[in-house]
């Protein structure tokens, strides 16, 4: 731990100490305990080498422990405390000393802002504040650069409402280009409200967002919580006819793309289970190898959850400890 936290140890060793172990826990080789202990020493870190796999890793176990409430509630605490003490490293102006590192690791610690530390008073304060910079003049790069607006838009939505969710959307119609108006389909789903999600979803395929990007929205909704990929889910069963009449003959990818940001995600083996049987009922023979991935996927991070539920994640005074 001291070769961490002193930064003695290079840091292509830091990150390789860190995807190592993770791969070992995941092999079922190491005991989660020593990867969370691991990782928690890892607060002061600021190299984007290192940063990658912090981010890789974070976002792998939030994926899984999302299934389980209470170990999620504690994982993202510690999440939280790591990535704030490179917000409070990095900060959000770009700085003449960044170079291309500097700038690329700006970038990802927005986006771990907006999965972790999104209730932060500071972020969300700072996130609105260019947020409405932004309404004003949307050639602002300063105040809100393309690389940060997804992230952005989704600190927004995720502390605001329908106001909040209406100001993202109206954006869409107000870009004058597809790589500006899918920095709002993939934010637009991390609305909180549940009703805000499924009009997302009913908008996804409302015919008003080209053929060819209708499944990122769909997506946002899925990755956005758990109780989302539920919505997401379900609205999949409830419109499977007019999302099969809408790809029609086009490309069976744009039908793998639905499958995997609607039913996606899940780490139970009973999920997995529906899932299949929903298919057998409504099979889909171009999507089937895309069906078998994301259910193996499934049964994988199923297995994976048990055994870190079975660990001392799963009890308070081990987060505590830490």
């Amino acid at each position: 731990g001291a070769g961490i936290q002193t930064k003695t140890l290079p840091p292509a060793d830091r990150a390789a100490l860190l995807t190592d172990g993770y791969a070992l826990v995941k092999a079922g080789k190491m005991g989660p305990a020593s990867l969370i202990q691991l990782l928690s020493k890892y607060v002061d870190e600021d190299s984007y080498i290192v940063w990658s796999g912090i981010a890789d890793i974070l976002g792998g176990l939030d994926t899984v422990l999302s299934d389980d409430p209470a170990m999620s509630k504690n994982f993202k605490s510690l999440a939280k405390k790591i990535v704030m003490g490179l917000y409070e490293k990095v900060g959000w102006e770009a700085k003449p000393t960044d170079g291309h590192l500097g700038v690329l690791i700006r970038g990802m610690m927005i986006g771990l802002l907006s999965n972790f530390c999104y209730d932060d008073e500071a972020v969300a304060a700072e996130a609105a504040r260019r947020f409405a910079l932004f309404q004003q003049n949307h050639a602002d790069m300063t105040s809100l650069p393309s690389d940060m607006r997804s992230s952005v838009f989704k600190i927004y939505l995720k502390n605001g409402g329908a106001k909040e969710y209406e100001d993202v959307k109206a954006y869409f119609g107000q870009a004058t280009d597809n790589a500006e108006r899918k920095h709002v389909l993939a934010s637009l789903g991390h609305t909180p409200n549940p009703k805000l999600k499924r009009a997302t979803l009913d908008w996804a395929i409302s015919g008003e967002i080209k053929l060819q990007d209708f499944f990122y929205p769909i997506g946002a909704v899925r990755s956005s919580s758990l109780e989302g990929r539920h919505i997401a889910w379900e609205f999949l069963q409830d419109s499977f006819k007019a999302v099969q009449a809408m790809i029609g003959n086009a490309s069976p990818s744009l039908m793998d793309a639905v499958i995997v940001s609607c039913a996606g995600g899940f780490c139970t083996e009973e999920k997995a289970n529906e899932i299949a049987e929903f298919f057998k009922v409504n099979p889909v023979p171009r999507s089937s190898r895309k069906i078998e991935q994301t259910l193996e996927n499934m049964r994988a991070n199923a297995k994976f959850l048990a055994l870190l539920q079975s660990s001392d994640l799963a009890k308070d005074e081990f987060w505590n400890s830490l």
